[in-house]
């Protein structure tokens, strides 16, 4: 991971949590400074090299952020027992939409080529 590509993806962090504070937007500054990313590689036409080397190494330690999401379901299961078939329901219906909406995102950006 380079660190210019990292100090690329806090910058645009920081002017996404700079716009919603002085708009008073109400979604989170991350989501504004992902779109701002977007709209600038779209405009470059691509990402740097640096660029896509962090974010290939960010992806690959994304599964550590659902670590503790899953600690806390293990020791709290107890409170959660009569809400299983809602929660199985969800991480079901939740995938189908996410595999989904990735398919019709990379037929869209693929331009409709087979």
């Amino acid at each position: 991971m380079k660190l210019s590509g990292l100090l690329i993806l806090l910058c645009f962090h920081l002017a996404g949590e700079m716009v919603v504070t002085l708009s008073g937007l109400p979604i989170p500054g991350a989501v504004v400074g992902l779109l701002l990313l977007f709209t600038a590689l779209l405009i470059r036409g691509g990402a740097t090299r640096s660029l896509e080397q962090t974010g290939g190494t960010m992806i690959g330690l994304l599964p550590l952020l659902l670590i503790v999401p899953s600690a806390g379901v293990f020791f709290l299961g107890e409170h959660f027992s009569g809400q299983w078939p809602a929660f199985a329901g969800a991480i079901v219906a939740g995938t189908l939409l996410t595999l989904l909406f990735s398919a019709l995102l990379m037929k869209f950006l693929a331009g409709g080529k087979q």
